[in-house]
């Protein structure tokens, strides 16, 4: 994909969608391990792609999930208290290990 075009060819296109393949038992698969999951969710949220979730980051993703179906003050007080929450290091921010640490117990290779 280019930088300044939003399409993907096919292929690309498939390498997306076989990251969430469910793994099958003793078979190791990069693609689609755990960690390979949780990197490609963190980018999703990552997008000035500094490796680190910002507060603004957070809110712009929230935003385009549920848009106009809850309020800002709302939308604020969940990217508040996700940072909150995951932050452990105290920089307001959260970086790839701290989500994946927020992460731990949920089985996102079953997802």
């Amino acid at each position: 994909m280019d930088a300044h075009d939003d399409r993907i060819n096919f292929c690309q296109f498939v390498r997306v969608l076989s990251r969430f393949r469910p793994l099958k038992k003793n078979k190791e698969n990069k693609l689609n391990s755990r960690e390979e999951k949780l990197h490609f969710a963190f980018k999703m949220y990552d997008l000035d792609d500094d490796n680190k979730i910002s507060r603004d980051e957070l809110l712009a993703v929230l935003h385009m999930m549920v848009g106009a179906n809850i309020s800002d003050e709302q939308l604020a007080s969940i990217a508040d208290r996700t940072i909150m929450e995951a932050d452990k290091d105290g920089d307001n921010m959260i970086s790839f290990e701290e989500f994946c640490a927020t992460l731990d117990k949920t089985d996102v290779e079953e997802k």
